[in-house]
């Protein structure tokens, strides 16, 4: 084959190059748009089925609203009229129109009532089996069913919408149900004739894969997409939303996007074929792949034209040299002047002719000068000629063989060395001579000594004067010290990297640069991962952890060790390596098995101290956390044992040291526990004999079985941390692990009480006898054994009458079955059972005990007997009643002052608008008589929202300081009126001044209702006594009712001598609607009220009562020495007008039109907003013209606290009136309390407001 011009070669590379150039150009572009446009067809068909899925939440709530508020107009009695309820449907075309397949009335019982269409074939039949009905009648919520097949005659699949009507006991009388036919137009079915692009569709389908809507109505309510037909379909019933790439049942490439609906759960899909979605992506290839190739077509033909003219003037310079080489005579100037490169390479080629004499003149002394250089060099250098003669050598090679020059020129190497090794010499010669170039390798050599040395030869060939190789040029360095510390160093270091690689300890070893560099065969097999696929890899946390982390070794690298608290929970300095570091963490291996490891790294550095590297080595101690987890978990099963034990309990090591400890014997020494760990048990506590002298540990018994390991048992004397001593029964047994020794457990009793005891206390345990809770011990069948004296004590069974029998004779019958057989496997397994037994005593009287109970394990560790701990909490139980009792009360409180609070509202309209008609009507008008009425009516229901704000403490207090018995006293006069004359009213006041913080008028209600209540219980007269007096609350007062904080309180009582009350009653009594009278005599609010009255006062209520014999209620009042100021004073000045702008905020409409016409009327210009954000804007453009703003503490969104600090922000001059039925005190606690800020009551009278609106404006 020709070889290619240097012009060929040039187009070919060039085009070769613009062609790669142009591909990768266009292969990338055409990747990143093509990636660009899925994603954005992704994006768009997701946010389309997205919006399209909330706007059918949005109707599908709004059905459901509107079936509820349809409910809610349908009477209880129209339920039962079906005349009614033919009038009730037909008047709603509305709800019909939403409901296209018709409403229906069921009865509670299931059975079809009523509807439109009215369809009579199904009156009086039952649908209980529905769900839909099921589920509302039992949850008593509005339901959304998934399809079915209607039993109307259409038989059609419909989705059935309902609603519960509730009666007057608040349970379901009746279900109004609406149903959508899924074969007609409506907003569901539309969902299938939406048509993406041309051949794109959407369906709607269930989590049961049922077909609720799609474009072909043969596969709606059908089951026909089976699971792993469409694998984003059965991801969507999973719970994925979202876009992408599959092939639907009916093996269609598409993009399925899915969203569920957030109503019923539902399941919106479309469909949109890959083939229409990405046919513009086919095109745009089509168009590249044809301009790539006209690109490259042109690229060729210019570089062709270019290099053919670039290279002409080459070509006739390359000509002109070819000639002068084959000329034998001496060498002429080149001429060829072409004026670019070409004419400075031919000056600069004749310019070397010249200088090409010079330098063979200088050839001569540069040898002679080289052959001096040679001469000095230190090591041995010679050169020979062809046939291997000797020409020359340095002293240094004559000094290493040890002979003269004369001796060495023009003989052989076989004449100077020994044969093998000249024979081996000679052919490296031959070779070098034959091949060329530089040759270096090492060899042995004998010296002038005859010792054999480690040579390495670096040789070349000298050119002759022809050109041809005229020699062999050679130098010889001595390598044998540096071979001698190679091979020790490479010993060592295979040695070293044997150890790493055959150890069973899992290692690796990353470089400076984080690459592995050993990955050793344990870790191979912890990790399942050979080293040929890790060496040189740098990301190894993919290997051992899910998400990006540095490995320990990685941190030691990059010196990164403040890092390693964020990533190991356990780790510690190497107490042996500088710079290492140990850790611990759980790893899960490919198979997804989880290994518990601990991890040492070390860093690896030079012998000039720079890191080099990291080794890192892992431990696999799996079995062993399992081990130490499950050793944690007896020996805390064990410490209950031993702090439940009356015994003291020691445990020593093999050198006596106390190595645990348990409650009962740090209490019979005097140390803490702390204080004897560690401690030497017999230089503690066994140090001395009883007549004080020293007690050697040589002599020691105790001691000496601790060492031996034999089990010993004897009486010794113990001595207490204050010097005193006690004799004790000791009993040590020997503690080994595996076989082997490791110490002993000793267990001693005080034997100081049981010496002078009577010889049949000697079994019983003194901890055990004397324990604060009930103590019984039974066999492995349950049998009792034993019972201390606090058992006998709480129950009243007397040990003689219980051992032998089964604890079943405590059982009350009111404990499940159950929780005895839980309780009877847990302990039978070996573990402890804790928890709360209702029980009853030898008298019959139950009460609730707290118990654990665990297993007792003989010497062979089997369980022998069971030990039960036994405390009564019936007192914490009644405690928890109380809670439970009052979170009731606050949270009905709560409601009934939500109803007071918007009723007040409501009241404040009423009152306000029919005292500006009153006020407008002329003198003798008829309508005033009528107007005094309705202020009246709306006066009286101003007194129930107090009565509902005092129940619920939430009322608007005027606190003053009252004295007690003053008020009571004047207040008699009006309670001799309401309980009759049959009722004798006796009171005794007391003489010291009760002085205490209080509303007179809420003290005056409470005294009301506890009058009529009396009343009310002496139907046949009696007498109420009211009495006051000063007392003092203590700690024996808080023990007995669960509350009270110490200290003086004003004392009310109110005694009637009526019938009485159980103790069952008295725990119910102050829970609202809970009454003793019959229907119609009372509302069952009137202690509910004195309760919560008497609670915003800070104050307790308390209730004695016995049947037949009257009740007594007792109120305390804490008593208040300091004099004070009424928190209010009421203003008596008639309000003027004037003409200032004032803002009023109130969400409620009607209440803002009534501030608004009776500030108006007082010539004021006002500007009204309906909440904080309508507020906000006002105020941004007329803050300059508003001098007062008039706010609703309790607002939607924005409430009245967040409104008046952004317009305090904006100015914090600004004068700021709440109008609010909450207390002063409450708005503090909102943190809206400051100057210039005030409050006015709901309901407020025109006059009342338009005279705080003025003293507020001319406040400075």
């Amino acid at each position: 084959m020709l070889p290619f011009s240097l012009k060929t070669k040039m187009t070919i590379t060039i085009s070769l190059l613009i062609a790669v150039l142009l591909s990768v150009l266009a292969i990338s572009t055409q990747t990143y748009f093509v990636g660009q446009l899925k994603q954005l067809l992704y994006t768009q068909q997701f946010n389309m089925v997205s919006a399209i899925a909330d706007q059918i939440d949005d109707k599908i709530l709004s059905s459901q609203t509107e079936l509820v508020a349809t409910a809610g107009t349908l009477s209880k009695e129209a339920v039962r009229d079906p005349v009614a309820l033919k009038s009730f449907f037909d008047e709603r075309p509305d709800t019909l129109a939403m409901f296209d397949n018709g409403l229906f009335l069921f009865s509670r019982e299931g059975l079809f009532i009523s509807g439109n269409p009215m369809e009579t074939t199904l009156l009086g039949r039952t649908f209980l089996q529905r769900d839909y009905l099921k589920n509302t009648l039992a949850t008593g919520k509005p339901q959304i069913s998934e399809p079915f097949i209607s039993a109307q005659p259409h038989h059609h699949p419909i989705i059935m919408f309902t609603a519960p009507i509730f009666g007057n006991d608040g349970k379901v009388s009746a279900v109004l149900a609406g149903s959508i036919d899924l074969t007609k137009n409506n907003f569901l079915t539309r969902i299938g004739s939406v048509v993406l692009g041309e051949e794109g569709y959407l369906y709607l389908y269930n989590k049961d894969r049922t077909m609720i809507v799609h474009p072909d109505h043969r596969r709606i309510f059908r089951k026909d997409v089976p699971v792993g037909a469409n694998v984003l379909y059965d991801r969507a019933i999973a719970g994925f939303e979202g876009t992408g790439e599959t092939v639907n049942s009916r093996k269609l490439q598409v993009i399925s996007s899915f969203k569920r609906l957030k109503s019923t759960g539902w399941i919106l899909a479309s469909n949109f074929p890959q083939k229409e979605a990405y046919s513009p992506i086919h095109k745009a290839r089509a168009y590249v792949l044809f301009a790539l190739a006209v690109i490259l077509l042109i690229s060729v033909l210019v570089v062709w034209l270019s290099m053919k003219f670039l290279t002409a003037p080459l070509i006739a310079f390359t000509e002109q040299i070819r000639g002068m080489t084959q000329q034998k005579e001496a060498a002429q100037p080149i001429g060829a002047n072409t004026g670019d490169e070409i004419a400075v390479l031919r000056h600069a080629f004749d310019q070397l002719l010249k200088e090409l004499i010079a330098q063979k003149s200088e050839l001569k002394s540069q040898l002679d000068f080289s052959r001096i250089l040679i001469d000095i060099i230190p090591i041995p250098v010679y050169y020979k000629d062809t046939f291997g003669r000797y020409l020359g050598c340095n002293q240094a090679f004559l000094d290493f063989n040890g002979i003269t020059r004369d001796e060495l020129l023009g003989k052989t190497v076989h004449d100077v060395v020994p044969s093998d090794l000249a024979d081996q010499y000679h052919r490296s010669d031959e070779e070098l001579l034959r091949a060329g170039g530089v040759q270096v390798f090492e060899a042995k050599a004998v010296n002038g000594r005859l010792t054999q040395r480690d040579i390495t030869f670096f040789k070349t060939t000298f050119p002759a004067s022809d050109g041809s190789r005229g020699g062999i040029l050679g130098a010889m360095l001595d390598i044998t010290e540096h071979k001698q510390a190679e091979e020790a160093l490479q010993t060592q270091k295979e040695f070293a990297e044997s150890l790493v690689m055959n150890s069973t300890v899992p290692t690796f070893v990353l470089d400076h640069r984080h690459r592995v560099i050993i990955w050793n065969s344990a870790l191979e097999a912890l990790t399942g991962i050979k080293a040929d696929d890790v060496l040189g890899l740098e990301n190894l946390w993919k290997i051992f952890y899910e998400t990006e982390r540095p490995l320990l070794a990685d941190l030691i690298i990059d010196e990164a060790l403040d890092d390693l608290s964020k990533h190991y929970g356990h780790y510690q300095q190497s107490p042996l390596i500088s710079g290492g570091i140990q850790a611990e963490g759980w790893y899960r291996d490919p198979s997804g098995e989880g290994h518990y490891i601990t991890i040492s790294a070390a860093p690896i550095r030079d012998r000039n101290g720079i890191l080099v590297g990291a080794l890192q080595v892992m431990e696999d101690i799996t079995e062993r956390k399992q081990a130490q987890d499950a050793h944690e978990k007896t020996r805390r099963q064990l410490q209950l044992i031993l702090d439940a034990a009356g015994e003291g309990i020691n445990g020593v090591d093999t050198q006596g040291k106390i190595t645990f400890v348990n409650p009962a014997a740090a209490d019979m020494v005097g140390w803490t526990q702390e204080e004897l760990l560690g401690q030497n048990q017999h230089a503690l506590m066994h140090h001395s004999r009883e007549d004080g002298s020293n007690f050697p540990v040589q002599e020691c018994a105790i001691a000496a079985a601790c060492h031996e390991g034999r089990p010993y048992k004897s009486e010794e004397l113990f001595w207490r941390k204050d010097g005193t001593s006690f004799y004790v029964e000791c009993n040590c047994s020997p503690l080994r692990e595996d076989g082997q020794l490791v110490g002993a457990v000793i267990i001693y009793k005080d034997m100081t009480e049981r010496r002078l005891a009577e010889e049949q206390l000697l079994k019983l345990s003194q901890a055990v006898m004397q324990s604060p809770v009930s103590i019984m011990i039974t066999d492995t069948l349950g049998n009792i054994e034993f019972v201390n004296p606090r058992f006998t004590h709480v129950t009243g069974y007397e040990a003689d009458e219980v051992i032998g029998r089964n604890p079943k004779l405590l059982q009350s019958g009111k404990t499940s079955p159950e929780l005895y057989q839980g309780l009877w496997n847990t302990i039978t397994s070996g573990r402890v059972w804790t928890g709360e037994l209702y029980n009853r005593y030898k008298s019959g009287a139950t009460h609730w005990e707290h118990a654990t109970i665990s297993p007792i394990r003989n010497s062979a560790g089997t369980i022998s007997h069971f030990m039960a701990f036994m405390e009564s909490i019936s007192e914490r139980k009644k405690l928890e009643e109380q809670l439970r009792q009052a979170q009731k009360m606050e949270a009905v409180g709560q409601l009934a002052g939500g109803v007071a609070h918007d009723f007040n509202n409501i009241l404040t309209v009423i009152m306000g608008f029919g005292q500006l008609l009153q006020h407008s009507l002329p003198a003798g008008d008829p309508m005033l008589e009528s107007m005094e009425q309705i202020l009246d009516a709306a006066d009286r229901a101003t007194h129930l929202t107090r009565s509902l704000l005092a129940f619920s403490r939430k009322q608007v207090m005027l606190l003053h300081q009252v004295e007690l018995s003053d008020l009571a006293r004047k207040h008699a006069k009006f309670l001799v009126r309401i309980i009759g004359e049959d009722v004798t009213l006796k009171t005794y006041f007391c003489e010291e001044k009760l002085m205490v913080m209080a509303d007179s008028g809420q003290i005056e209600q409470v005294l009301m209702n506890l009058a009529t209540n009396a009343r009310d219980a002496m139907p046949g007269g009696g007498e109420l006594i009211i009495k006051t007096e000063a007392v003092q609350l203590d700690k024996a007062f808080h023990r007995l009712h669960g509350y009270g904080m110490p200290g003086r309180y004003a004392l009310i009582t109110v005694t009637d001598t009526g019938t009485g009350m159980d103790p069952e009653t008295q725990q119910k009594i102050f829970e609202p609607f809970f009454t003793t009278k019959l229907p119609g005599r009372g509302t069952g609010l009137g202690l509910s009220i004195v309760y919560g009255i008497i609670k915003q006062h800070g104050g307790y209520v308390t209730i004695f009562s016995q049947r037949g014999f009257g009740t007594t209620f007792s109120i305390y009042l804490p008593l208040n020495v300091e004099k004070t100021q009424m928190v209010e004073q009421a203003a008596t000045f008639v309000p003027r007008g004037g003409n200032e702008t004032i803002l009023v905020v109130e969400d409620d409409a009607a209440v803002g039109r009534l501030v608004e016409s009776v500030l108006k009327r007082y010539g004021y210009d006002v500007i009204l907003a309906g909440s904080g954000e309508e507020a906000l804007e006002i105020y941004q453009s007329r803050s300059h013209d508003i001098c007062l703003a008039l706010l609703d503490v309790i607002m939607p969104k924005m409430n009245g606290k967040e409104l008046c600090e952004k317009l305090r922000e904006r100015s914090p001059q600004l004068k700021v009136l709440f109008l609010s039925g909450y207390t002063a005190d409450l708005i503090q606690d909102k943190g809206i309390a400051m100057d210039g800020i005030d409050l006015i009551r709901k309901p407020a009278k025109p006059l009342e407001l338009a005279r705080k609106v003025r003293e507020m404006l001319d406040a400075q």
